[in-house]
């Protein structure tokens, strides 16, 4: 997802127009993600730091932002297929999940800005995901489209899913839903 190199204290420092201590101490704080180098500096991963201005109403310089985030939550070899697609065509940035858990974890570090959740193979794991999304207050603000088979439609909606696809549909009708989702956000 990032391509752009992690960003060091003094980079962010200038960025947003404070000292490096400052920085520090938000690090330290807990208000923007960062990590430690075994000497000791801390590096910013460019989508913390998005993350981190987005949140506090900074402004965000064209070079950090990034494409829509799209979760990928499928077990199935062709919803693989599906999301590297999506990848590729430019318009995501795409992280994969295969589990539930993992999908939780990644919603809390990737903070994307939808879910696409294949729902035919893992139902009631969807469901309980999808539940838990609506219940934390960044999973407000994230659309879900589920795909599954017809049946799954009522449960799926039920669920928190803000749209349902068929299984099936054709790629240009499901990024068309995508957009669409992610425009009325």
């Amino acid at each position: 997802m990032d391509t752009i190199d992690p960003l060091t204290t003094g980079q962010a420092a200038n960025y947003c127009h404070v000292s490096q201590a400052t920085i520090v101490n938000w690090i330290k704080k807990g208000e923007l993600k960062a990590y430690a180098t075994p000497g000791g500096h801390y590096r910013i991963l460019p989508a913390d730091f998005l993350s981190f201005l987005e949140e506090y109403g900074m402004p965000v310089h064209s070079a950090l932002a990034s494409r829509p985030r799209l979760l990928v939550l499928a077990d199935d070899p062709v919803a693989a297929q599906l999301g590297q697609a999506l990848g590729r065509d430019g318009r995501f940035d795409v992280l994969w999940a295969q589990s539930e858990f993992e999908a939780g974890a990644l919603v809390e570090r990737f903070r994307p800005d939808g879910v696409l959740m294949d729902v035919a193979h893992t139902m009631p794991g969807c469901a309980a995901f999808c539940k838990w999304l609506r219940g934390i207050e960044k999973g407000r603000r994230v659309f879900v489209l589920a795909v599954g088979s017809p049946g799954q439609r009522k449960a799926a909606l039920a669920s928190g899913a803000d749209s349902f696809l068929a299984q099936g549909t054709a790629a240009d009708g499901l990024l068309r839903e995508l957009e669409a989702l992610r425009n009325a956000r």
